[in-house]
């Protein structure tokens, strides 16, 4: 079935040009129709065809959907409302700090990605050593068909400059200076309307799972 009509695609492009709370109250039984109500139609049966391959998936669609508010208070950008519906496929809530999978759709693009974005200084420290002692398995993970054809290469943010242990091993392993560790691909927004939209996105997830598992063994360590 097709869970998202074109007017998915046009609210977002009018809350770009209108993104204030007047709008967004004039526009709210819209947004809660063709908006929110279908993402998480969406997102429910996304979660089922994960599940086929990523047994320790457990997580509800209301805890992996992001709200569409943003918050303001420490940002120069005071729109109040995000462009975009995401949410994060992980364990059991989109708060912690486990590898899972991304889907954001907006006026423009349906992404698709996941792995570790936010990470303790603990759990950063795990990856790094996993990633040290266990340097031929990643790269193989990299390195696969399957997820180069999706993904390409592993993205992130980067230190500079690592203390020991890894200081040294970084000079012939790169990734260790990698302090994000997440795979995104786009797709245009018309992606949308088709009516395996889950399984689809499901199947371009399936070619990480390795590298998921890879990140939690490091994190169960």
């Amino acid at each position: 079935m097709a869970y998202f009509t074109t007017d998915f695609i046009h609210f977002f492009k009018e809350l770009a040009q209108n993104n204030h709370k007047a709008w967004f109250d004039d526009n709210r039984e819209r947004y809660e129709q063709n908006v929110k109500k279908p993402f998480k139609e969406f997102v429910t049966d996304l979660i089922l065809e994960v599940q086929k391959f990523d047994p320790e998936i457990m997580i509800e669609a209301k805890n992996a959907i992001f709200r569409i508010n943003r918050d303001v208070r420490f940002s120069k950008n005071k729109n109040p409302y995000k462009n975009n519906v995401g949410a994060y496929i992980s364990k059991i809530s989109k708060k912690e700090e486990f590898p899972g999978y991304y889907v954001q759709i907006d006026a423009n693009n349906l992404w698709v990605g996941g792995g570790l974005y936010d990470l303790s200084t603990e759990n950063l420290y795990k990856v790094r050593q996993e990633i040290l002692y266990n340097e031929a398995e990643i790269k193989k993970v990299l390195s696969s068909k399957e997820f180069i054809s999706s993904y390409g290469q592993l993205l992130g943010a980067k230190n500079k400059i690592l203390k020991p242990p890894f200081k040294e091993a970084a000079e012939e392993t790169p990734l260790l200076l990698n302090k994000q560790f997440y795979f995104m691909k786009q797709f245009p927004a018309n992606t949308i309307i088709k009516d395996d939209l889950p399984r689809f996105v499901a199947e371009e997830m399936e070619k990480a799972y390795p590298l998921n598992k890879f990140f939690r063994t490091a994190l169960e360590d």
